[in-house]
């Protein structure tokens, strides 16, 4: 802004701006990255206007050099050459040329560009794609901070003018100087470097003559010298300092009531100035002019008044701030001046004397003159007062006068300690002052004593002073110079524990300093000479603890001087609790000894026990109440001790061999322990007299606190686990197994608080259970918790026991002879199961354990359980569980109806193994699974189909179960006794559910039993259906199911295994026999013929199977297609036993035979035919159509036509072959009706069986003997799928 516009170097003074004001520092500043810094230099309002000032200042830079260029423009060649005295005025080289001119305009004008650019400022700018008048590639030097200089735009001919010029008139000045009158000037060439004299000579003659100097004048001293006695002579060295000091210290008042009385008139004059205005309510009329308007005249002013608030000055208060501040500026006046000449010799004098002294003691170090500078240094420290301490120059002078004493003569001094900290106690406000020079290491016998008057001083006003000399006691230094006896320490000891009693739990902040070096203290005295102070330490902790009389802090001083902070964070499973642990370490050694750590485990477990039990508070709130606060660092203390102890015996073990006695031991020594020292924290005790209230070892509230404990507690176990797991024999109890019948002897009283439990449930849960491997024991135990404890105790122990490897457990069962031992677990394990299972909590429990236990049924060793246990766990499901457990989807519910089921027998290979009494269990359960229905069903909770289905899933239960019997009949007895077991529920259910359940169990049967299966509940049926109409269609069923197999063993056993099984109830024989006439019955009507004949091989038993058969014929008619074959059964018995009676030659007897003959015949040709001829449109040959078929109706009227030809007459039976047949008209008719059905459409499939019959039958080879041949023959062509006819064909 200063250099003028033709300056030549202006170009390069713009330049350097630009490089500073387009300059990028880039974004480690927090600019844009390409952002510029210049903006910031001018965001001031002071600095705003300069911008302006700049672009202005570039405008007339930029309109100067216009005209200029103008001015200077050079003549166009039309305007003719110049001429001869043009030439001889022309312009000098070094005046700036036109060019250069337009150049500089063009740069301003750039300039000016850049100047008001913003976006520049702001790095969002792409240089190259600037208009051209924005000079891109020199701005892009700009920004890049390349620094050539823009010499293009500087006329250097003009610059070298100016510099000869500037020479040449320097030298034209600098001769003409020296030009003096007279002759001298003439002869001396003052451009001679050899004339200088004479040139300065010249030079100083122009100036008048020196005058003389002042005379000298005696002058009296400003400071007394200091007298060499006095040095030496205490008494007369006090005198002089006190004097000294006594001016001082009044100087030193007087500047304190000076600055008093400045602070009083200041607060004075806060205290008057708002009183100086103050408002007050006035008063104002104002006279509001009218001119009129349209031509009316105004009728006057108006009056308005106006009411308000005015401020007002109350001239008495200014007044009297007036005299305020002039009293002040008199103070003020006042104190500037400079002090007095009685002051600075005062103070001139005393360091003076001081020097001499410590210059005098170290040349002679004698007592003398030390006990001079003691006295002097106590005499100064005598005369600080608060007024010195508050006028800085007296405070800086005393400051550096005592430290020059107390360094010479008291630091270091063993005589000097007590005096000087006697003097710091007595007055607190030289403790800053004197003691940097308190050395109690300096006087060994008393460092005990002055470290107990320390620690009386201790208090919240003066731990600022004891903070300081407690920085003053070197204790490392004083235990390895002076080596103190151990009762000195432990006098020493016992005063760091009562200041650190006396800080208090509740720690001030101010008393925090002291406090934190008091537990340095504690812990360099432990650590010295151990375990010299170790018991004294234990107990004073403990003690003092126990009322909170100490901080945590000095917990974890002392943890850390004991080293127990390694293996805690070694042990530590979290992450942040190992780190936290890991910063307290310490690089010294191991302090306690394995012996140190067993007496440590057993001391803390007696003191805590006794303290347990010590008072009513600790018996009724637990220790949690008064320890909370030191729980982290008993816990770190109690882990280290304990991960000690487990890791020594560990390795004492180390040649011992897996399994021994000796490894045993130690096992259950350190459980023992271990137990021992949680006890008082965890467990509850019982108090002398037993008919007191047990004491609970904590109260709800401490829950979060307790749990730690608790933790730990359960990690202990953990390690005494992982450390001995592979010491032991399968078979041995571990460490798991230990802890869990510690818990059920103590931990499971009925009235345990569920706080309690709780905590101890979750803590010991996290424990790797799978590992266990219980005993009949520990079983036992589970089993008088579940009858006796909480609730929650037989939960939790039922989740720990459903998490063991079973498998692994009971490993021995797959043995050919399994121990006893095994017996009783799986037993133990069943009944477990069945316990555990009904419980929804742990049923729904993530990841349930009961629920993988229940999934492994089929790989577990049921076959040892005996029925005696069986049926105790059926008696308990029975009482304990609902009948809808049968129903239910659940997970929990199908797992234990399948773990009975497989317990018992059914579905369960044994792999070789005899399985114990599985008939009998099956029996059981098969029991009570139709109990739980019946129930179901007579409550209505079950419905219809659901009923159906889960009687046909026991029966399908019962039909794969495998007896263990060897012996056929023995095999059938208990299948037998299985299905009678389940028929019940037809015998227990209601009328109409019953029917269905009749229906349902035929159609199982039907499609589910077949052959030789079917004879064990055809037995069944017999026995324990109470209902013969059940009775009568289950035997059906089961008859015509033995026939459905097409298997040659039942081919060639024939009836022979129904015979045999088929037991009619012969109380109820006659009833039975009309429900299965009544109900189509006929195979088993068959049946119980042929047992019949069985039972009495005599032609009059014979007679009387027939006469009943030829009764039934007249009886029955068959209701479907399905039974009508059943019905040649027994047509073929009728002829069978007919012909053993013609046998007799017995007349009568004859007539009767051909009798029930002709009343078969008739029967036969009943039904064959179309229409039914029963009722009123029966008998006029319009009854409904016939049930029958086709083919049976064939072979009915084939062997009714058989009959009417073999009965000629009606006393008269052609019994030999090859004697003519005489044809009765109704054998004609027959013949003639059977001949037809050939040429019938209905009955043209079975032309060829037809044309077969009549053939046959008009064959006189063929008699009454050929009837069953006749039969035969059509059956096997008609019903070749009919197994039940077999034994007819």
């Amino acid at each position: 802004l200063a250099t003028p516009e033709d300056h030549p170097l202006l170009p390069l003074i713009w330049q350097k701006f630009f490089l500073l004001y387009l300059h990028r520092p880039g974004p480690q500043y927090g600019l844009p990255i390409d952002g510029c810094i210049g903006k910031r230099f001018f965001q001031s309002p002071a600095h705003l206007s300069l911008l302006n000032d700049l672009k202005q200042r570039l405008i007339e830079a930029a309109d100067f050099h216009h005209a200029a260029s103008k001015a200077l423009r050079p003549k166009s060649p039309e305007e003719g050459s110049e001429s001869a005295a043009e030439k001889g005025c022309r312009k000098p080289d070094y005046l700036t040329s036109p060019e250069l001119h337009q150049e500089l305009v063009r740069l301003f004008n750039v300039c000016i560009l850049w100047l008001d650019e913003e976006s520049f400022q702001k790095g969002d700018t792409y240089i190259p794609s600037l208009p051209k008048q924005y000079d891109a590639h020199r701005l892009a030097k700009i920004m890049q901070n390349q620094q050539d200089l823009w010499m293009e735009f500087v006329n250097v001919e003009r610059i070298q003018h100016e510099f000869e010029e500037a020479i040449n008139f320097w030298l034209q000045v600098r001769v003409e100087s020296h030009v003096a009158p007279g002759t001298l000037s003439a002869q001396i060439d003052f451009t001679d470097p050899l004339w200088a004299k004479e040139r300065i000579i010249s030079s100083l003659q122009k100036y008048d003559a020196p005058q003389p100097s002042l005379p000298l004048q005696p002058m009296k001293v400003p400071v007394p010298v200091v007298n060499p006695s006095s040095l030496v002579n205490q008494n007369e060295a006090k005198e002089l300092v006190r004097a000294n000091l006594s001016v001082l210290q009044h100087h030193a008042k007087t500047a304190a009531i000076r600055e008093s009385q400045h602070v009083a008139f200041n607060s004075e004059i806060l205290d008057t100035l708002p009183k100086l205005y103050s408002n007050r309510e006035e008063q104002v009329v104002l006279h509001l002019e009218c001119r009129g308007s349209s031509g009316k005249p105004c009728q006057g002013a108006a009056l308005v008044t106006i009411q308000f608030e005015g401020k007002y000055k109350n001239e008495a208060i200014a007044q009297q701030l007036h005299a305020l501040k002039k009293e002040v500026k008199l103070l003020q006046a006042e104190a500037t001046k400079p002090p007095s000449l009685g002051v600075v010799e005062a103070a001139v004098h005393l360091e003076n004397f001081i020097t001499a002294l410590i210059n005098l003691y170290k040349l002679q170090p004698v007592p003398g003159i030390h006990r001079v500078g003691v006295s002097l240094f106590f005499a100064m420290a005598g005369f600080v007062s608060d007024e010195t301490q508050r006028h800085p120059p007296t405070r800086q002078f005393f400051s550096s006068c005592i430290e020059v004493l107390g360094q010479v003569f008291v630091a270091g001094t063993k005589s000097e300690c007590r005096p000087l900290l006697r003097t710091i106690l007595k007055n607190r406000r030289l403790c800053t002052l004197l003691s940097p020079y308190f050395t109690p290491v300096a006087s060994p016998e008393e460092f005990v004593d002055l470290y107990e008057q320390v620690v009386s001083f201790l208090g919240d006003e003066n731990s600022d002073v004891v903070f300081m000399l407690l920085t003053k006691f070197d204790l490392p230094q004083w235990l390895h110079t002076s080596k103190p006896p151990l009762s000195d320490r432990t006098r020493l000891l016992e005063a760091i524990h009562l200041a650190l009693k006396t800080c208090r739990f509740e720690l001030e902040e101010d008393v925090s300093m002291p406090y934190n070096l008091f537990c340095k203290h504690w812990a360099c005295l432990l650590r010295y000479q151990f375990p010299d102070h170790y018991s004294t330490f234990l107990r004073l902790l403990m003690q003092s603890s126990s009322d909170q009389l100490l901080r945590p802090d000095c917990w974890k001083a002392s943890l850390k001087a004991l080293g127990c902070s390694r293996t805690a964070a070694r042990r530590g499973s979290g992450k942040e609790e190992a780190s936290e642990k890991a910063a307290l370490q310490t690089s010294t050694e191991t302090l306690l000894s394995t012996e140190q750590v067993v007496e440590t485990i057993e001391w803390l477990s007696n003191y805590f026990f006794k303290l347990r039990l010590s008072s009513r508070d600790f018996q009724t709130f637990g220790l949690f109440s008064k320890w909370a606060p030191y729980i982290g660092h008993v816990k770190r203390f109690m882990e280290y001790l304990v991960n000690r102890l487990i890791d020594s015996e560990a390795s004492s073990l180390a040649q011992e061999p897996v399994g021994s006695d000796g490894v045993l031991a130690v096992l259950q020594s350190l459980h023992s322990v271990v137990s021992q020292l949680f006890t008082p924290w965890i467990l509850v005790l019982q108090q002398e007299e037993s008919s007191k209230q047990p004491c609970y070892p904590w109260l709800e509230s401490d829950t979060p606190v307790a749990s730690q404990m608790v933790q730990l507690y359960a990690d202990s176990i953990g390690v005494l686990h992982e450390s001995f797991k592979d010491k032991l024999l399968p078979s041995q109890q571990g460490a798991l197994s230990l802890h869990l019948m510690h818990y059920c002897r103590t931990c499971t009283a009925p009235r345990m608080p569920e706080h309690i439990l709780y905590t101890l449930h979750t803590e010991y849960g996290r424990l790797p259970w799978k590992e266990m491997r219980p005993d009949q024991q520990l079983m036992e135990e589970f089993f008088k918790v579940e009858r006796g404890s909480p609730k929650s105790c037989f939960l939790f122990l039922g989740s720990v026991l459903c998490e063991v490897n079973w498998v692994s457990v009971l490993s021995n069962a797959w043995h050919p002879d399994p121990p006893p031992e095994t017996h009783n677990m799986i037993m133990c394990l069943l009944y477990m199961a069945v316990l555990l299972a009904k419980e929804q909590q742990l049923v729904t429990k993530e990841e349930s354990p009961l629920l993988n236990l229940l999934g492994q049924t089929s790989s577990l060793p049921w076959q040892l359980i005996g029925i005696l246990s069986y049926q105790n766990i059926i008696s308990y499901l029975n009482s304990h569980y609902p009948p809808s457990i049968i129903l239910a989807k659940e997970p929990a519910a199908e797992l234990i109806v399948r773990l009975l089921k497989a317990s018992a027998g059914f579905g369960a290979s044994s792999n070789g193994h005899v399985h114990l009494d599985a008939t009998l269990k099956c029996r059981a359960y098969v029991r009570q699974t139709v109990h739980f229905l019946s129930i179901l069903e007579q409550n209505g909770k079950i419905s219809l189909s659901d009923l159906e289905q889960e009687m046909c899933k026991l029966l399908d239960d019962i039909i794969i179960f495998n007896p263990p019997d060897t012996d056929v009949q023995a095999r059938h007895l208990a299948l037998s006794s299985l299905f009678t077991e389940a028929l019940m529920m037809l015998n227990n259910a209601s009328v109409s559910t019953a029917e269905s359940l009749r229906i349902a169990l035929r159609g199982w049967i039907g499609a589910t039993v077949h052959g030789l299966g079917v004879m064990p509940l055809l037995t069944a049926a017999c026995q324990s259906l109470a209902s013969v109409r059940h009775m009568a269609e289950t035997t059906e069923a089961c008859v015509t199911a033995y026939f459905n197999e097409d298997s040659p063993l039942s081919q060639g056993l024939g009836w022979g295994p129904i015979v045999a099984a088929l037991q009619v109830p012969e109380l109820t024989a006659e009833d039975f026999l009309q429900e299965c006439l009544s109900l189509g019955s006929y195979l088993t009507l068959y049946v119980f013929t042929l047992q019949r004949l069985n039972a009495e091989q005599t032609l009059a038993n014979e007679m009387k199977v027939l006469l009943t058969l030829s009764k039934w014929l007249e009886e029955v008619y068959p209701s479907s297609a399905q039974d009508e074959a059943k019905m040649f059964l027994w047509w073929h018995k009728v002829l069978q036993l007919c012909l053993l009676q013609t046998e007799q030659d017995d007349a009568i007897l004859m007539e009767a035979i051909i009798r029930i003959l002709m009343s078969l015949q008739g029967r036969q040709a009943l039904l064959a035919e179309e229409r039914l001829t029963s009722g009123i449109l029966g008998a006029i040959g319009l009854g409904r159509r016939s049930p029958l078929s086709n083919r049976f109706r064939v072979v009915a009227r084939c062997m009714s036509a058989f009959l009417l030809v073999q009965i000629p007459m009606e006393n008269q039976i052609r019994l030999r072959p090859g004697t003519e047949l005489q044809l009765s008209a109704k054998a004609q008719q027959a013949l003639q009706a059977l001949d037809s059905l050939a040429s019938s459409k209905r009955y043209a499939e079975y032309q060829e069986q037809i044309s077969q019959a009549s053939s046959f039958i008009k064959d006189a080879q063929h008699c009454l003997h050929h009837g069953a041949d006749l039969l035969a023959v059509l059956l096997n062509t008609l019903y070749p799928e009919v197994h039940y006819l077999d034994a007819i064909r």
